[in-house]
């Protein structure tokens, strides 16, 4: 068999049923090999950042690796963005570039370019994968494929990238005589849970972080358990948003008030998946919380990075959840029910903070009302910019709901092809993707795949004619000098004429009394482009503007 014959076959058996990409030169063997199998469905793109939003999200929603193809030069480049993404959110997934003839690649001459693009992807992608490797040895194929597989998935997931010269995906090879990668043996986690479970006993106010790394080590039942055992209160981060249903929403920068004053009024915090950065912490992360830190996380280098912490534990999550079960034994915990009505109080009391509008749509009581028409088991993509916050504030978990945030890289363009990959990742469920307007227009080429394949996605366009975080930012720091996000610089597209040439139906919204005639639309299998116009002005809630509020609801050690 050839060596694109055997990555095929790897495919197959590792039941990867889906590839996105878009069709270049130096790809088209893989391709080809790839659909010969009939076990695998490719997906073809109308632009690579697209393919590789396409693989992240699979892998968020489906639990495999997420695959994404291009060809040399330009088409490994404009990988490159969604294998940041991918790597930044620490999600599985396997990039595989094509690249000029071997020759060209390995002739050490000097020469800026020795055949037809060239380009060394590897290097530039070495800083944002946890492996990347050129296959230019057919011999090598099993050893550097079964690696790269195992890289992406083990401890902390990431992005991986293979770039295979064209004349080696042709190369004749006999599977019986490839060197096979010996998986590394690890040692299981020593760390004493005792100490944990002191803690928590001797905790008034405990709460859970429940970070991203939830959903990417699969422990939405383990966690359950665990609360279900204490009856601690569960805060999420935005990756964690997804975690747990009946968790206090999310806490960072722009997180629901009520679920930041539990962070800061909480005497122990047990931190699960959760990479505590900025966007969390805040740029005093000494302000944060004044509680004992808990910390639980695969990668060692995130522990004790930002915050002084109690007890630091590099563990699997499911290990960790699994074993401190056991440790309990029949152990009691404290009633933490006064805690939780302090926290549910906190909610009500601050609820018009996520309401910042003045005029037109409250963009979060939007989507507070459009959440009554998602399914149980519905996929919800966000994009990037105020939008992202408006729907992560307004979404509460129900059942196994997924939403999905660009969040490490924060990448305008995520929603939409996310959200085509879900379709692919849980066939038949409801996919629902928010976007803004400036989002939108990021990627709105691949509005063609939704149209085409006739996608059942409602894309609904959080649309205030702006690029509005961008405009909080200059109104607040660089004197209402609004470069590029003003009204001759930056607009809004027509959507309706956009729905029209892509083949979608099309809801124009412009007050919110005709939100709740949107049913029917959300229901349907039909494809849909919502234009929900906001104002112009609409602005997001932001912690560091609520420090007097903070400070005033500050509970005693006591």
């Amino acid at each position: 068999m050839t060596v694109a014959d055997y990555i095929a076959d790897f495919f197959v058996k590792n039941s990867i049923r889906h590839v996105f990409g878009f069709q270049g030169g130096a790809i088209l063997k893989l391709v080809d090999a790839m659909m010969a199998t009939g076990k695998i469905r490719y997906v073809q793109n109308y632009h690579e950042q697209a393919s590789g939003f396409c693989a992240d999200a699979y892998s968020r929603v489906n639990g495999n690796i997420g695959v994404a193809l291009a060809t040399s030069g330009p088409g490994a480049t404009n990988l490159i963005t969604g294998i940041a993404n991918a790597q930044l959110d620490s999600i599985a997934t396997l990039f595989i570039t094509g690249q000029d003839y071997t020759a060209n690649v390995t002739r050490n001459n000097g020469a800026r370019l020795n055949g037809f693009q060239d380009l060394d992807i590897v290097s530039v992608a070495k800083p944002i994968t946890k492996y990347a490797v050129a296959i230019t040895d057919p011999a090598s194929v099993r050893y550097e494929l079964e690696k790269a597989y195992y890289l992406a998935k083990e401890g902390r997931p990431g992005a991986v990238l293979l770039d295979i010269p064209i004349d080696v995906q042709f190369k004749e090879i006999d599977p019986e005589k490839l060197r096979s990668f010996e998986l590394p043996t690890t040692v299981a986690p020593t760390d004493s849970l005792l100490k944990v479970l002191e803690l928590i006993k001797n905790s008034k106010r405990p709460v859970i972080l429940a970070g991203g790394g939830i959903q990417i080590a699969g422990v939405e039942q383990q966690l359950k358990v665990f609360v279900d055992r204490t009856k601690i209160p569960v805060v999420t981060t935005l990756n964690g948003l997804d975690a747990f249903e009946g968790a206090y929403s999310f806490a960072g920068l722009h997180g629901n008030t009520f679920s930041n004053l539990a962070i800061q009024n909480s005497d122990l915090l047990i931190v699960l998946g959760a990479r505590l950065g900025q966007r969390q912490v805040g740029k005093k992360p000494e302000t944060y919380t004044t509680a004992k830190i808990i910390h639980v996380d695969a990668d060692a280098s995130e522990l004790g990075r930002t915050m002084l912490e109690e007890i630091s534990i590099k563990s699997e999550l499911k290990s960790f959840l699994v074993t401190i079960v056991k440790e309990m034994g029949p152990s009691k915990f404290p009633d933490f029910s006064a805690w939780h009505k302090t926290i549910q109080a906190w909610d009500l009391k601050f609820e018009a903070t996520a309401h910042m509008s003045e005029r037109g749509i409250d963009p979060v009581r939007a989507v507070k009302t459009l959440s009554q028409f998602f399914d149980s088991d519905a996929v919800i993509t966000n994009d990037v910019g105020q939008n992202q916050m408006w729907v992560s504030q307004a979404f509460r978990k129900k059942g196994t709901q997924r939403l999905l945030n660009s969040s490490g890289l924060g990448a305008m363009g995520y929603s939409l092809p996310a959200a085509i990959a879900c379709t692919f990742a849980r066939p038949g469920a409801q996919v629902i993707a928010f976007t803004g307007d400036g989002g939108l227009q990021m990627n709105i080429q691949e509005l063609m795949v939704v149209g085409q394949r006739q996608l059942p996605i409602k894309c609904i366009v959080l649309n205030n004619n702006s690029l509005g975080m961008m405009r909080e930012v200059q109104k607040r720091y660089y004197n209402e000098n609004y470069h590029g996000a003003n009204v001759g610089e930056f607009a809004c597209v027509n959507l309706e004429k956009i729905a029209s040439a892509y083949e979608l139906s099309f809801v124009r919204v412009t007050s919110e009394d005709q939100i709740p005639a949107l049913g029917e639309a959300m229901k349907n299998s039909k494809p849909y482009l919502i234009d929900l116009q906001i104002a112009f002005d609409s602005r997001l809630s932001n912690r560091y503007d609520e420090a007097d509020l903070f400070a005033a609801e500050k509970l005693n050690e006591s």
